[in-house]
């Protein structure tokens, strides 16, 4: 029964996800418009300050969802009133710490901080199997 249950919710994080795709509109933005969008309040190409966002790395959305499967089955005390969503970002977040890379020990520290629910935290071998999930979804 429990198998059911997380195969059934596995497959619909996949579906969802899926669904979310492009619709095919496409809108080209050609930059501000209206009374505020002078030239003179727009940065020049020879500014000397470069603002980057690190990029979000993509995520195979059958890997999360397996992510979010396992945790829930193997983690239970960890995911009661916890949506799949908060418990995927365990995953994604920690990705990211380590595609930033960001220490192993504060990555695990993270990873028990990002578990920890409702007052309950993880054991440090539930952290280190956690680690270990985390790193099945990293790309």
């Amino acid at each position: 029964m429990t198998r059911a249950v997380i195969a059934g919710i596995a497959v619909g994080v996949v579906l969802l996800t899926a669904s979310c795709g492009d619709d095919g509109e496409h809108v080209e933005h050609k930059g501000p418009e209206g009374p505020a969008a002078t030239t003179d309040v727009m940065p020049s190409h020879s500014d000397e300050h470069h603002h980057v966002q690190p990029a979000m790395r993509a995520y195979d959305p059958a890997r999360v969802a397996a992510f979010v499967a396992s945790f829930r089955a193997q983690y239970p005390q960890l995911t009661v009133d916890r949506d799949d969503g908060d418990i995927a970002e365990i995953a994604t977040e920690s990705c990211e710490d380590l595609g930033n890379h960001v220490d192993a020990d504060a990555v695990s520290s993270r990873i028990v901080a990002r578990a920890g629910h409702a007052g309950r935290t993880p054991t440090a071998e539930q952290s280190r199997e956690i680690y270990g999930l985390v790193a099945t979804v990293c790309p």
